[in-house]
Parts: structure tokens; C-alpha cells; sequence
């Protein structure tokens, strides 16, 4: 893939978002099966800029990642994509009850299970962990906190890799396959096709969830050893830790990402790289045409 032009993707409600230049393209598959296509275009002078500086641009990408993903999931919702998921009997029977489409209930359903997850693998079971199993052993503070790190670090580890299979969750996780497929089988700032992007890997070492997960599982090793006595002072201090290990690790990710692929950055990004395989899954055909869609639309009407 050229790199003349940067390129920002991201998964939608059965769908794709995808940034070239000034042309930003979300396309969505409906229910009639058919591709619905939104092209807006917007020029992005200052985001160019800052992701040329340095220890910035990885703070940028922290951000924008998250804000491009949910700018895609508000845009594509007004093309009408296709029910995510039909849901049991049950759950079309309840989502009837209150009058909702089973897609909305199922969706709450796993909005649920992340916060649990979440709650119960980065909060309870690493407290549980210090207030129970470890008093007994009579560790120092400081074994008490590498212990209780370890524990949360494995917790989001697990999370990363439970919440993607949650139903909904999985389609996003599908779509992420198919840009990645889409991208890896572009070249030289031309058009992919269809039997290219169908044959192409579902991984990438350019991923900005995979960055997001590993400047936030560094950012739990540092909370544990940096200890303050009020909690606004403790939110700003953590808020600061976040944005220095984003703008570090993010310029080590960029010096290997553009190195790629010598021996030393496949060693290296080896981690980051399996992270993004715990985030995508293999994508269907279908959704390979939709993203592909995404793409060209994109390139063809970036100016």
C-alpha cells in the first residue's frame, strides 16, 4: 500500500468507515442485501499537521482512534444497516415487548457483559486479590502492587480477548477483518479488487486498536507504583501518565511500523500484532464487498 496518501479506516454497524484524504466514505449493507454508500468530504489540515510531530502524533492517535469509530457508528446508523443479529426466540419476544428490534436488545444485552467484564476483571478480582489472598503471604507494599498490576494487566488481557466474541461485538470485530484485507491488498493509490482484498490477511501490523489496548495495559503498570492522596490530583496525574506512554509508545510503534518488514520490527511488533489478532475475525465475502466499496469510493473521490 502507498503510503503517499494516510489512510484512516474503521468498523461501523455492518459497515465500514474509510478516510483518504479529504474523502471520508461509509458504506453499510442493508437489509435488501444492498450496499448503501455516504461519501462526505472534509479537509483535515491541522490532524495532517500534528501527525507529523513527533511524541504528539501518538497522543493524536490515541484520540482520534476512538473519535473516528464513534463518528463512523453515528454516520453509518443514518443508512439504515442491516439487523447485526435476529436474536433467540426469547429475546424477539422480549425486544417485542418493549418495542425494540431484537438488535437493540441483544446489543444491550452485550453492553452489559463488557461492563461486567470490565468491572469484575480490572476492579473486583485484583481487590479481591489484595484484600484476601495476599495478606496471609506478608509481601511488601511494593510485591502487594506488582502482584495486584499483574492481576489487572491478565484481566484485560482475557477482556481483550472475551469481548470481541460477544455477538455484536463479533461483527465489528468481522469488519475490522475485512478493511484489513481491503488494505493489505492495496497498491500504488489504485482501485482493489474484489478476488485481491477475498485472498489478502486479516492482520496488520497499522492497527490503532491494537496501539489503543497497549498504551492502556502499560498505562495500568504505571498506575501501580505511583501513588497520590487525593483523587483529583490522582485523575490528573493518571490522565498525564496516559498521554506521555501514548506519545513514547506511539513514536517506537512508528519507527517500527515504517521500518516494517525487517527482522527487528516483526520482532518487536510481534505483540501488538497478536493483539490485533485477538481483535479481528475472519470476515465473510459479504462484508469484504462492503468494505472494499468503502475504500474505492474514498480513493476516487479524494481531491
Amino acid at each position: 500500500m502507498s503510503d503517499a496518501r494516510v489512510i484512516h479506516a474503521s468498523p461501523v454497524a455492518e459497515g465500514a468507515r474509510v478516510q483518504i484524504g479529504s474523502a471520508t466514505a461509509f458504506a453499510v449493507r442493508r437489509d435488501s442485501k444492498d450496499i448503501s454508500l455516504r461519501i462526505r468530504r472534509e479537509y483535515h489540515k491541522a490532524r495532517n499537521a500534528m501527525e507529523r510531530i513527533p511524541f504528539l502524533r501518538g497522543i493524536l492517535r490515541l484520540f482520534c482512534s476512538v473519535a473516528d469509530f464513534l463518528d463512523g457508528v453515528a454516520e453509518s446508523a443514518q443508512l439504515e444497516p442491516q439487523g447485526i443479529v435476529k436474536g433467540s426466540r426469547f429475546e424477539q419476544r422480549f425486544a417485542e415487548l418493549f418495542r425494540i428490534k431484537p438488535t437493540s436488545f441483544v446489543a444491550a444485552g452485550s453492553g452489559i457483559a463488557v461492563f461486567l467484564l470490565l468491572v469484575g476483571l480490572l476492579l473486583l478480582g485484583p481487590w479481591a486479590l489484595v484484600k484476601w489472598v495476599l495478606p496471609p503471604l506478608e509481601l511488601t507494599r511494593t510485591g502487594i502492587n506488582a502482584a495486584a498490576c499483574a492481576a489487572r494487566v491478565l484481566g484485560g488481557l482475557i477482556c481483550v480477548a472475551l469481548i470481541p466474541r460477544l455477538r455484536v461485538l463479533s461483527r465489528f470485530c468481522m469488519y475490522r477483518g475485512a478493511i484489513n484485507k481491503v488494505l493489505n491488498a492495496a497498491q500504488a493509490d489504485k482501485p482493489v479488487a474484489r478476488e485481491a482484498a477475498e485472498k489478502a490477511s486479516r492482520l496488520t501490523h497499522r492497527s490503532d486498536a491494537a496501539f489503543t489496548v497497549s498504551v492502556l495495559l502499560a498505562s495500568i503498570v504505571v498506575f501501580a507504583f505511583v501513588r497520590t492522596f487525593t483523587l483529583p490530583v490522582q485523575l490528573l496525574v493518571r490522565v498525564l501518565i496516559v498521554l506521555i506512554i501514548a506519545a513514547v509508545l506511539g513514536e517506537i510503534v512508528h519507527l517500527l511500523e515504517v521500518t516494517w518488514p525487517n527482522t527487528v520490527s516483526r520482532v518487536l511488533l510481534a505483540p501488538q500484532v497478536w493483539l490485533e489478532k485477538l481483535l479481528v475475525r475472519e470476515p465473510h465475502a459479504q462484508m469484504v464487498e462492503v468494505a472494499l466499496c468503502a475504500y474505492n469510493a474514498a480513493l476516487e473521490n479524494d481531491r
